[in-house]
């Protein structure tokens, strides 16, 4: 609890708020910090939380709080010669703590405290030492140490944008306001940004920036104090905080570097620790309330900035993802990508083998060669020798957003068009080369992928792009699917729909498919009994697909009358009373992998093209009822019917125990086809129903919640690792200690080692 405490302090929003409308006293921190962190847990009675904050808080002198603070999240670290680990009892709530308050932060005050326990230890050399890559911290696992520095890690799944971490962007926000507001200001019209400013406080897009402008003036006012040259008025209005003020101290890298000339460090995240050191020193040494408030005001922007970059944890599913990824804090940072190859090596050693990053392509040849050329950029010579870089460009989902009453043509136009065109970019833009690294593109690219929100669009309007890919020779495919879903029959249709209707093969992969592992009783309990409410279409679509994966697989043959006659009831809704048969309706959803351009007759099948000729004869075998139906499926009239809402109680049909057989035979059906599913823990214990990652289904996936259940193949990655506030060395860290819960260390080692091997085995090549 008191953690809780110290961590409310430093990311409190009303205290920030107070701070910036000149309203904040003292005397009422133990108010805010009740109000907040009653908001954080609310399951417990007041006194739990006043009586720890009175015992927590012994006066209210802001300066005794900041230290005391400071030493109760610090307790999660300890020092290993010569760095930071987390403690291994500690590690998950370490992870917890990181959201919303920086890493560097805290372990900067156990540097300070560490320099002044020891004459030997130098601020300068244990500051390069930790931070000379990231700082995110690990536990200390000699044997999985041991795995990880002897074999390293093939990094499956991670998106190059999400990644650089709240430090880094932290320092370019405040440094270069202007052009990063310049970035930042192409978002403010954007419905899903302004909600999440919204989220979060009452401030708004406009706001940053003069919370950054502050932020780059206390930090100025606070040197000028610490080198004792300050001589200007004890406040906090406006006069104090003029954002057209030049600052006292300018510098490139860091501010401090003006003043502590003779400490040569090597970025600008290694400054800002100098820097706070610099201030716990004076906050330990001087009674000056002025300073520890402002010192309080800084960090908690920091906080602020830091909550809009990293996915907290109450912001549950992929749209609050999503958001973070549109609020484009971290686009000017990410220009450039040599950093994000340094930061990902981990804090220790180098620790990975081979990373496969995702980016989006786009549909402009310029811009898709200078993206490309940018990310190629980045590896140079030193990163090729320690690690392989592999590109996996990804197709993004998006809505169709147009009126019913105008789709004249079918579902999902301009992202079928965008899709096209940005495929045709994308191979133009991979016949080039970096003229500057020698690297051949076409050599970088190994797999394509699909990614963002799977709710805003269905593997089918992939289906061309990535079927054409196959016919010109391409073979390593993987697909977001199962993620995030209205009901587990979603998102177990979306991950068959992504393996049938692209074509994947032996060796491809799934991305997430959390919805083949999660435990239905907990999904359900999670639900808070709530009732789903779901467009009638989805629903009919859901029940097709178990209809069939139920017939052909001789599983739950019982249930087959009663799930064909709530296919009838919504059909005959959706589509009116005209007598289709069941297989005809399940060849109608089949026929959705084709491409609607070409087989109605939008556009003729080029003389040229041998792949849009070969697919056109293969549709015009299917008899002629099922294309009439797969055409309604795409007419405005039936698509009104088909968004329609119904509500459906998540264990309607099917109980817990059927899903849970459906799951199974979807898992099989994978691996009939040895197809693997990429497992990324804190992204989805961040995104998913989970609370901790003693719930993730990797447990299930793995064989521990019940031995009979048949065991996908699984490769590790670690996703946005910005986003999420982790690494792959981490991830695997996670996975190890959840394991050692159920098993011993042994056991638990050889389950790290079989997805090491894994994820080396299903590397694209």
């Amino acid at each position: 609890m008191k953690t809780l405490i110290a961590l409310t302090f430093f990311d409190s929003q009303k205290i920030l708020e107070k701070y910036f409308s000149n309203d904040f006293y003292e005397k009422e921190i133990k108010k805010y910090l009740f109000l907040e962190s009653r908001n954080k847990d609310t399951y417990k009675p007041d006194y739990i939380f006043k009586n720890v904050i009175d015992d927590f808080i012994k006066n209210e002198e802001i300066n005794s709080v900041l230290i005391d603070s400071l030493e109760e999240l610090s307790n999660m670290l300890i020092f290993r010669d010569k760095c930071v680990y987390v403690k291994n009892e500690y590690f998950e709530k370490w992870q917890n703590s990181i959201l919303s308050v920086s890493p560097m932060f805290i372990i900067s005050y156990l540097i300070f405290k560490q320099t002044k326990k020891s004459f030997f230890q130098k601020e300068e050399e244990l500051i390069k030492n930790i931070f000379k890559r990231t700082a995110l911290p690990s536990i200390f696992e000699p044997q999985v140490d041991n795995i990880i520095k002897n074999e390293k890690l093939n990094e499956m799944h991670m998106h190059l944008n999400g990644t650089t971490e709240i430090d880094i962007v932290w320092q370019d926000a405040i440094s270069n306001n202007l052009k990063f507001y310049n970035e930042i200001r192409q978002t403010f019209q954007k419905d899903d940004v302004s909600e999440q400013y919204l989220q979060i406080s009452d401030f708004e897009q406009q706001d940053l920036y003069r919370l950054l402008k502050i932020a780059s003036q206390i930090r100025d006012k606070l040197l000028t104090i610490i080198a004792n040259i300050d001589n200007s008025k004890e406040c906090f209005d406006k006069e104090c905080f003029d954002i057209g003020r030049i600052l006292y101290y300018i510098s490139k890298i860091h501010p401090i570097k003006e003043i502590e000339k003779d400490i040569c460090l090597n970025n600008s995240m290694q400054y800002e620790s100098l820097f706070f050191i610099r201030c716990f020193d004076y906050l330990a040494s001087s009674k000056n309330i002025y300073f520890g408030k402002l010192f309080h005001y800084y960090i908690l922007i920091y906080s602020y900035f830091q909550k809009l970059l990293v996915q907290q944890k109450a912001q549950v599913g992929f749209d609050q993802f999503q958001r973070i990824t549109l609020n484009g804090i971290r686009e000017y940072t990410e220009e450039k990508y040599e950093a994000r190859y340094n930061q990902l090596q981990g804090m220790y050693y180098d620790a990975l083998n081979v990373l496969e990053g995702r980016f989006a392509p786009k549909d402009n040849f310029a811009k898709s060669l200078n993206l490309i050329k940018n990310i190629s950029d980045g590896y140079t010579k030193k990163h090729q020798e320690k690690f392989e870089l592999k590109l996996v460009p990804h197709f993004t989902k998006s809505k169709d957003s147009r009126k019913i009453e105008s789709i004249i043509t079918f579902r999902d136009l301009n992202l079928r068009i965008k899709n096209k065109k940005s495929l045709e970019v994308l191979l133009e833009t991979i016949k080039y080369k970096n003229n500057k690294t020698g690297i051949e593109y076409k050599d970088l690219v190994v797999g394509f992928d699909s990614a963002a929100n799977e709710l805003h669009a269905s593997p089918e309007a992939f289906a061309p792009i990535f079927r054409k890919l196959s016919f010109l020779g391409y073979s390593n495919f993987t697909y977001h699917a199962g993620e995030d879903f209205i009901h587990i029959l979603s998102g177990l249709r979306m991950i068959y729909e992504a393996i049938d209707f692209l074509g994947m093969q032996s060796g491809n992969r799934i991305g997430h498919g959390t919805a083949m592992g999660i435990e239905p009783e907990l999904w359900k309990q999670r639900l808070y009994d709530s009732k789903l409410t779901i467009k009638k279409g989805e629903w009919l679509d859901n029940l097709v697909f178990t209809y069939m994966l139920c017939s052909n697989n001789c599983i739950l043959v019982e249930m087959l009358n009663k799930i064909e006659a709530e296919i009838r009831k919504y059909f005959n809704q959706i589509y009116g009373n005209e007598y289709y048969s069941l297989d005809q309706i399940i060849k109608a959803w089949e026929c959705r992998k084709y491409d609607p351009i070409i087989v109605f007759g939008w556009r003729e099948a080029s003389f040229f093209e041998t792949f849009e000729n070969e697919e056109l004869e293969e549709y015009n075998r299917i008899e002629k009822n099922v294309h009439i139906l797969y055409e309604k499926y795409h007419t405005k009239e039936y698509i009104e019917n088909y968004n329609k809402m119904i509500q459906i109680e998540p264990l309607e049909i099917f109980d817990s125990k059927s899903l849970r057989i459906l799951q199974n035979c979807m898992i099989n059906f994978l691996n009939n086809k040895n197809i693997a599913v990429e497992t990324l823990p804190t992204s989805n214990v961040r995104i998913s129903y989970y609370k901790n990652y003693s719930e993730h289904h990797l447990i299930r996936w793995l064989g521990l919640n019940n031995p009979q259940d048949p065991r996908p193949n699984v490769v590790v990655g670690s996703d946005d690792t910005g986003i999420f506030a982790t690494n792959l060395q981490n991830e695997y860290l996670h996975i190890y200690q959840t394991l050692c819960e159920k098993l011993s260390s042994d056991e638990a080692l050889q389950k790290i080692k079989y997805l090491n091997s894994s994820s080396k085995a299903y590397t694209f090549s």
